[in-house]
């Protein structure tokens, strides 16, 4: 039996490392494919992208070689570009197909609010680090009080909420084909109304799990976050 791909993308300023405690807890029927945007893991030596349109380019070559169906989760800003990454696909000819996919910590695009004003790449460091705590994520300590992890980390964050930020600005109103299934943390900032509004962003069903914490959710629900994919995915294995 062949394993069923699901496909990782991650936050604002993440890369795919963020994965690798689910990677470890999913059973072997689950291909895991955590996926890094340019600039960071390792494609550190890539200059970032800043819009939708190029982000999608990028990871369209990274799951060109996926045969038939597979699924998606995007965690927060990765929640974005799953969707965008779906419907694109769905666009195109086969091989590769989303069937479900996981958006996790994170509104749906129409009713998501932006959390600045003006182009993210304007912003200073400190507005740019103000702006990741006001939309539920946070740096570490070591991250903050080193000065070259803080530069890099402004840089990619900037990169990355210019992606958000082209995402909303053109394709809000997208709709795949594929099942969505939310995930979310019960202390993040996102209202029930803004989780709910995901069924806009799917022809099919929309099913929704909550988690105890915050913004990061998954790093303290490991095992009942793969559960709940595995059920998705492969029941029989669950």
């Amino acid at each position: 039996m062949t394993a069923y791909p699901l496909v990782l993308l991650h936050h604002a300023g993440g890369s795919a490392t963020f994965f690798e405690p689910l990677v470890k807890a999913l059973p072997p029927e689950i291909a895991p494919i955590p996926l890094d945007l340019p600039g960071r893991g390792r494609r550190w030596r890539e200059a970032p992208v800043t819009s939708i349109d190029e982000a999608i380019e990028s990871l369209l070559a990274a799951v060109s070689s996926i045969e038939g169906e597979f699924a998606i989760f995007g965690h927060s800003l990765g929640a974005y570009l799953g969707l965008a990454l779906a419907t694109r696909l769905e666009e195109t000819t086969p091989p590769g197909r989303c069937s479900r996919l996981f958006v996790s910590a994170n509104a749906a695009p129409q009713a998501a609010t932006l959390p600045f004003t003006g182009s993210p790449l304007l912003t200073s460091d400190e507005e740019i680090f103000e702006i990741t705590a006001k939309s539920g994520g946070g740096l570490t300590p070591q991250v903050l009080e080193h000065p070259q992890l803080r530069r890099r980390a402004a840089d990619l964050l900037r990169a990355d909420f210019a992606i958000s930020e082209s995402f909303l600005s053109k394709q809000r109103k997208t709709v795949t084909e594929a099942d969505i299934v939310v995930c979310c943390g019960t202390e993040d900032i996102f209202t029930k109304e803004q989780l709910a509004s995901w069924r806009c962003n799917s022809t099919q069903s929309t099913d929704f799990h909550m988690f105890p914490g915050g913004h990061f959710y998954l790093e303290q629900n490991v095992p009942a976050l793969a559960k709940v994919i595995t059920r998705q995915l492969c029941p029989q294995a669950a």
